[in-house]
């Protein structure tokens, strides 16, 4: 069970997690096809234990959300953190996101083509 409970803690800042933070970036398959995606980053605790009336929690950790465009329009999204999200990482490090076993190779569109691109499709900016 993974939800966000009223705490101000934040995981420790990493470099490589707010280089996507509200950003787009152009995709394209070997084959051909060409998508976008938009990058959300948000702090996650999961529930370790407790009853009704009293829970503990994990430390914050980072959840980046991708939504998917094809065509310019939302067709699907992803959440990952963890291990996952520790590989997605290293992905985009190589310049590359695999995806349901595709392979996408990544350009990162600039700041101000991200915020068009929000803009456009009214994506909401989680708060820091």
């Amino acid at each position: 069970m993974s939800w966000k409970p009223p705490m101000q803690e934040r995981p420790p800042c990493d470099e490589r997690i707010e280089a996507c933070r509200d950003r787009g970036a152009h995709l394209q398959h070997a084959d051909g096809r060409r998508a976008a995606l938009y990058c959300r980053v948000d702090t996650g605790w999961t529930c370790t234990g407790g009853h009704l009336w009293w829970r503990r929690w994990s430390a914050p950790h980072y959840r980046l959300e991708g939504l998917w465009f094809e065509d310019d329009d939302l067709v699907s999204d992803f959440v990952t953190d963890g291990q996952d999200l520790l590989a997605t990482l290293g992905d985009f490090d190589r310049g590359v996101l695999v995806l349901v076993g595709e392979r996408w190779q990544v350009r990162w569109m600039d700041d101000d083509v991200s915020r068009a691109f929000r803009e456009r499709h009214d994506i909401e900016v989680y708060q820091l």
